[in-house]
């Protein structure tokens, strides 16, 4: 029986093993050399990336900023908790705007590999673009997640848990009236 409670947080950190396994694939893919025709995996890899930044990434994005920060915010407390979280929700939104700027710069490329039509990818926008979000993970699951999970230890969260899940797993959701 497993004895551990769990932590709403958790859905955050656990999504993050996918993006981080992705923009590794991400930096690889920059360094590879494309040739002409492109190489099947190469189009594979980017058919994957590209769904995954628009399927899991802008939604992660959107459910940290929608969700997570705003609970954070709402239930930690006046003075230096209050402030540290604030700082850490502006620095972490801050670098969302900049990733989703990096992926636009990369992204006309990504879609034509995808579409398995010959193109130079920039190798050093793409490396960047990888790095800085492997970067932004790590930020996150070492300061800001154990800050959050610290905040939201004593208050009532099935809410927020269940709203995550449920939206994590929608597709095994039943679904009746």
């Amino acid at each position: 029986m497993n004895t551990t409670s769990s932590n709403p947080t958790d859905d955050f950190s656990q999504c993050h093993v996918s993006i981080i396994e992705n923009f590794k694939e991400l930096r690889e893919l920059g360094k590879t050399e494309i040739t002409d025709p492109v190489q099947p995996e190469v189009q594979a890899t980017a058919k994957k990336l590209l769904n995954f930044y628009h399927e899991v990434v802008l939604n992660h994005h959107h459910e940290e900023e929608q969700e997570l920060f705003n609970i954070v915010m709402d239930c930690a407390s006046p003075g230096q908790e209050l402030v540290q979280a604030s700082q850490m929700v502006e620095r972490l939104t801050e670098e969302h705007r900049h990733l989703e700027k990096e992926w636009k710069k990369i992204e006309g490329d990504i879609k034509k590999l995808s579409k398995g039509k010959f193109t130079q990818l920039d190798e050093a926008a793409s490396v960047a673009m990888a790095e800085h979000y492997l970067l932004h993970a790590k930020y996150e699951e070492s300061f800001f997640l154990p800050l959050s999970a610290e905040i939201l230890k004593n208050t009532d969260l099935e809410s927020l848990g269940l709203s995550l899940h449920t939206r994590h797993n929608m597709h095994k959701t039943p679904c009746y009236i």
